[in-house]
């Protein structure tokens, strides 16, 4: 059997690894239980989300995630009991979520929840702001492109009329002038002379 000093410092050991392990991960990492206390978290969702750490203890209420989020403008305007009430019966439903939200910092975060089987949810935190950025960007250049090429294909289809108008008169003059020569009949005569005769 084993101690239960040994069971208590390989849990310790378990505690330290799995902690260590969750603070290399690049997104925000929360559980919570069923009663809306934290129970696990990483580093990286108290830098993404910018939390006190006198709030990073087991047991934390959900609540006084919110309320630190409404009395800092994160939701808006608006009354800050309500704003956090309006969270935490949200999350009292442990229903999967996605919501992106853009910080006052301009951040842009995805938030994606899950209901645990136990109880409670895992919630996992993304910045996602230079993704967006990139897809702004590509979708910016993509209308510009498009814009180029219906300009470019404006010009196109503009030069085609000029181009076919061009052709329609030359045609026609080319069609006057050898209706001319037919009329001519004074084709073969010095020029002098048909001058003559055509004033006459």
């Amino acid at each position: 059997m084993i101690p239960a000093s040994d069971n208590a410092e390989r849990f310790r050991d378990h505690d330290v690894l799995l902690r260590a392990g969750l603070n290399h991960i690049e997104q925000g990492i929360t559980v919570f239980d069923r009663e809306l206390c934290l129970v696990a978290w990483n580093r990286r969702f108290f830098e993404l989300l910018e939390f006190p750490d006198d709030l990073a203890v087991v047991g934390t209420p959900f609540s006084a995630f919110m309320r630190y989020n409404a009395e800092r403008g994160e939701y808006g305007d608006g009354d800050v009991e309500q704003l956090t009430a309006e969270r935490v019966e949200l999350a009292r439903r442990f229903t999967s979520h996605y919501i992106e939200r853009t910080r006052p910092n301009g951040r842009i975060v995805s938030v994606r929840g899950e209901p645990l089987p136990e109880g409670g949810f895992v919630t996992v935190y993304t910045d996602i702001t230079d993704l967006r950025r990139n897809e702004q960007l590509l979708s910016e250049r993509s209308h510009q492109l498009e814009e180029r090429v219906h300009k470019r294909t404006a010009e196109l289809i503009e030069a085609n009329k000029k181009l076919r108008k061009e052709i329609e008169s030359r045609k026609r003059f080319e069609a006057a002038l050898a209706q001319a020569k037919k009329w001519n009949r004074w084709e073969g005569w010095p020029v002098a002379w048909r001058t003559i005769s055509t004033t006459s």
